[in-house]
């Protein structure tokens, strides 16, 4: 009997300090900004002055997971250790594309998509593989699925279909991306990055 008596003490500070919610943040983030990412636009590299003959460049990068990963370029080619290697980054612009579905427009360009429709946004989520996003947008509608296909775009294809009481739209994309959402009362906004 003692030893339960101990067990008991043992456990009321515990108990004490127990959460009613254990899922709940114990620390909640106050002024969270999200910054728009610096693209790199470019760097000259000098070689040492013994470089004659430059056999490879290995990229090192980080991908959306943050695992670090790298790329090898096997160049075998000779340099003037005098003159910089330069490399540059060109951001890809997008041009505008313009689909129309019966409940909505959908407006691309340059990784942002445009959802125009007065419809309630009912959920947003992803699918990884192939990586895309699923919108369900409150309205009942009867339509059979339509998918378009785009070519030259970070958006692979749209495939539109109706439930009982909502539709929903899928978009495939060429990689994986992170999003955020905006809505406003012409539309949905999603920003990739």
């Amino acid at each position: 009997m003692k030893i339960y008596k101990h067990l008991f003490l043992f456990f009321i500070p515990l108990m004490m300090f127990a959460r009613i919610n254990p899922f709940e943040p114990v620390v909640t983030p106050e002024n969270i900004k999200i910054k728009k990412p610096k693209y790199f636009h470019q760097i000259k590299v000098y070689l040492p002055n013994d470089a004659r003959i430059l056999k490879k460049i290995v990229f090192v990068y980080q991908t959306l997971d943050s695992d670090i990963k790298q790329k090898e370029v096997s160049i075998n080619k000779a340099v003037d250790f005098h003159s910089p290697i330069i490399i540059t980054h060109i951001k890809k612009e997008f041009p505008l594309k313009v689909l129309s579905f019966p409940t909505f427009k959908l407006y691309i360009k340059n990784k942002k998509l445009f959802f125009a429709t007065k419809d309630k946004l009912l959920r947003v989520f992803f699918l990884a593989t192939p990586f895309r996003l699923v919108l369900d947008f409150k309205r009942n509608v009867d339509f059979l699925t339509i998918q378009k296909v785009l070519k030259n775009s970070f958006v692979k294809k749209v495939v539109v279909g109706s439930h009982s009481g909502f539709y929903r739209v899928v978009v495939y994309f060429d990689a994986k991306y992170s999003y955020n959402v905006k809505k406003d009362i012409n539309g949905v906004l999603i920003e990739l990055k």
